[in-house]
């Protein structure tokens, strides 16, 4: 039984307790049913502990009793086998029910109702984004009132400051164009056909005229809103009962849900939606 104990344990004969104890609490959080779902994990999880108990029984035990296991012996591990067997199987189906539950709350009801929203409103986004992108734009006039000094990196490697419009819009354009403001703060701003979203700003003087690309805006990084945009609808018709849907499910509601609302209620941009562009 010693030698048996050993090898369960990975440890040559005579290791001493600290060595025993060592291996125990590795061998344990790798096969404990908890962690380990394998089918077997639970069977070694009972050779660990039956092991552990004998090495580190008395001596006087280890001598006074036979190295072939007593009948009292037999019987109280195979009651101890079928009781964690028991506990082990029960533990299962609760966690089977505790996850079905969990299923059904995801596509059922007001849960799955606000997912829905999310889902079309989020593509019809996709769809208004992509058509911003191929209709023309057009331009308002505007007056550039102040800009910051503060110099910011963009992602693109351009310089770029804060300017501040006499309407209260503020755009972080290329630092080296803040100058011509001095000279003529009069300006067009480009906007989207459908959502007014401002893509650029347009500065003439007398001898020169340029476009400025309007950075840090959700125009500016409209693709990665794609992806966000996209998931709720994608988890909308994924049925698959695993843990890619339960994440994809509070991804869609706590994560693009909040950003697709925050993209609509800031600049208008619901009230341009609702107008089709035309106010």
């Amino acid at each position: 039984m010693r030698g048996k104990a050993y090898k369960v344990f990975g440890l040559n004969p005579g290791a001493s307790e600290e060595e025993i104890r060592k291996r125990y609490r590795k061998l344990v959080k790798k096969f404990h049913p908890d962690v380990n779902k394998a089918a077997d994990a639970e069977k070694t999880f009972i050779e660990i502990q039956e092991a552990y108990e004998y090495l580190l029984a008395p001596k006087t035990e280890e001598i006074e009793y036979p190295e072939q296991a007593t009948d009292a012996f037999q019987t109280k591990y195979a009651e101890y086998q079928a009781y964690a067997r028991q506990q082990f199987q029960a533990r299962k189906k609760k966690e089977a029910e505790d996850l079905e539950k969990l299923y059904v709350r995801l596509q059922t009801g007001h849960v799955f109702l606000l997912h829905r929203i999310i889902a079309y409103t989020s593509v019809l986004m996709l769809i208004v984004l992509f058509l911003d992108l191929l209709l023309p734009k057009h331009q308002v006039p505007g007056v550039i009132t102040s800009y910051s000094t503060d110099v910011y990196q963009s992602m693109n490697g351009n310089l770029v400051s804060m300017a501040v419009s006499k309407n209260g819009e503020r755009f972080f354009l290329n630092a080296f164009s803040n100058r011509f403001f001095d000279v003529n703060p009069f300006i067009s701003i480009e906007k989207t056909a459908i959502l007014h979203q401002s893509t650029a700003v347009l500065s003439k003087s007398n001898e020169f005229s340029q476009r400025i690309p309007i950075h840090f805006s959700f125009y500016w990084a409209q693709f990665v809103l794609f992806p966000f945009f996209l998931i709720p609808f994608i988890f909308l018709i994924y049925k698959k009962k695993d843990a890619i849907f339960i994440m994809g499910s509070y991804f869609s509601r706590y994560v693009s849900g909040i950003l697709l609302l925050y993209f609509l209620a800031t600049e208008d941009r619901w009230y341009h939606l609702f107008t089709l562009g035309f106010y």
